[in-house]
Order: C-alpha cells, then sequence, then structure tokens
C-alpha cells in the first residue's frame, strides 16, 4: 500500500498520523494542505490502492502559485521527524464500491507502523445538524475507546465538545446495528466521508483514533479548514500558540495553490 521516495523511511513508532475524509467543502483537505506548508514536511511516498481513482498534477505546494516541475499526484504521504507527525494527503475519490478495502489495507499499515495514534480530520452537513448544535461552536470530536484510554481527557482542559449521538444514526445506513460497537451506535457524519464507518472500524480493533470536524456547508471553506486547524495546535502545539483562532490564522502559511481558488489566474504549466 505504501511506496517510499528514494531511501527508506524512518521508523514511525511513536508518531502521530494525521489524514482528510474526502468530505463536504474538503475541509480536511485544506487542513492537511495547512499543515504540511506551515510545518515544511517532507514527501516521504504515496499510497497506492485499486479503490483510488487517478490523478496527475502541479506541485500543490509550490512557493509561488506557479509549478516548479514537481508534480502532485493522488495521494501521498508526508513527514515531520521534529514533530513526530506522518500526514496523508488525499486528492482523490474512492471507486464506487471499493471504500471497505481501503478502509482495511489503512488499519492493516497503521498498525504495521505502530503510530501512536490516528487523527482524521472531516466535516459535516450543516444542514443536517440537530437543534442542540445550531449555536455556540460548530468545532466537534470523537474517540475511541482506545485513544480515550490513552490520552485520558485531554480534551476536556480546551472544552472542547463531543459529536452528539443520534438514536436513529445508523438506521437503514450502516446495516445490522448489532454488529456495530456500543462506542459507535448513533454516530451521525453526513458528508464526512468514510469517518463514521472507520470509526467503528477502529473502535472495533482496539485502534486509538480521533475524529476531529466542523459543520459547514459548501462555498469558501478555508476558514472552516483554519478553525479545525487551530484546534488541533490547540492540543498538540505545532505551531507558537498565540491564543484566539483569529490571531492564530496569522501565524499559518497558505500553500501557494490556494492562490488559484475561486477563479483567479490559470498556471500556464498545465498546458
Amino acid at each position: 500500500m505504501f511506496y517510499a521516495i528514494g531511501e527508506k523511511w524512518t521508523d514511525w513508532r511513536g508518531y502521530k498520523l494525521v489524514l482528510p475524509a474526502v468530505s463536504i467543502g474538503n475541509v480536511g483537505q485544506l487542513a492537511v494542505d495547512l499543515l504540511v506548508t506551515m510545518l515544511n514536511m517532507k514527501k516521504v511516498g504515496y499510497l497506492y490502492h485499486s479503490s483510488l481513482q487517478s490523478l496527475c498534477g502541479n506541485d500543490a505546494f509550490s512557493a509561488s502559485a506557479f509549478s516548479e516541475g514537481k508534480l502532485t499526484i493522488g495521494i501521498e504521504v508526508f513527514e515531520s521527524a521534529e514533530k513526530k507527525l506522518v500526514c496523508i494527503q488525499q486528492r482523490v475519490l474512492f471507486v464506487k464500491g471499493r471504500q471497505a478495502a481501503f478502509r482495511q489495507e489503512l488499519r492493516e499499515w497503521v498498525k504495521a507502523c505502530q503510530f501512536s495514534s490516528v487523527i482524521l480530520l472531516t466535516s459535516s452537513s450543516a444542514h443536517e445538524r440537530i437543534d442542540c448544535q445550531l449555536t455556540g461552536s460548530p468545532f466537534r470530536y470523537l474517540a475511541t475507546p482506545a485513544f480515550s484510554k490513552q490520552e485520558g481527557k485531554s480534551f476536556e482542559k480546551f472544552g472542547w465538545l463531543q459529536l452528539e449521538k443520534r438514536e436513529d444514526a445508523w438506521s437503514g445506513i450502516h446495516g445490522n446495528q448489532t454488529d456495530i460497537p456500543e462506542e459507535a451506535r448513533g454516530v451521525f457524519i453526513p458528508g464526512g466521508g468514510l469517518a463514521s464507518r472507520l470509526f467503528s472500524e477502529c473502535c472495533k480493533e482496539d485502534i486509538p483514533l480521533t475524529i476531529l470536524l466542523v459543520f459547514c456547508s459548501e462555498g469558501d471553506n478555508i476558514p472552516d479548514a483554519l478553525n479545525l486547524v487551530h484546534h488541533l495546535n490547540q492540543w498538540l502545539m505545532l505551531a507558537e500558540n498565540k491564543g484566539s483562532r483569529q490571531d492564530q490564522s496569522r501565524i499559518w502559511k497558505f500553500p501557494g495553490s490556494w492562490s488559484l481558488l475561486f477563479g483567479r489566474e490559470v498556471d500556464p504549466t498545465m498546458y
């Protein structure tokens, strides 16, 4: 599944793995773009799986808005040895009916690499919120029992809200509820990609996984990505913490590719 670029990759035992779900507004993917750029992470390889669609394009992390001759492919792996962090960036959709096979191999790879924990960044459709989710922070988190046992009550000091469960969440969506771990019943993340299923499987297999998500709608989702990264940084202290989300957003360096969003000048090297 994983293919290294050049020399053999570093031993990742004890590292944290961060990956996005392809979800509404692409918030998780935008957040990973931000992390890779700000932490100057090194591309160390890529993932290959038959469930993933193909992609080849210009370098998304060029220092300028234009390519420097490097390529970006569908799903790549980045490393920060200083922060003991590995990031996966996924830019492609799954082939219909093949996502389950990818999730299985991903879990096997996580176990083989002996990551200390897995952090999934995703988003959920704002129009599907229940009453108690309509006010206050749009940020929520979820943690598997293995993660909670390992990290304890780390998030309580930040005042983070755990994602509220819904009694009808799995009915008609994920099949027989008797096959679902107790901790995953009632988890509902509409528009969240593989998040809810991966959470259920990691509960079963005792994998330390936490999900960080924001409620959002399609549009300019850069503020949502900043909100997600703000909370991640509040926890992991990846960059200087200057207090509020508005203040902290000033320390993040935006990827060059973001200057091409929303109909701006196109990179001519793609032609």
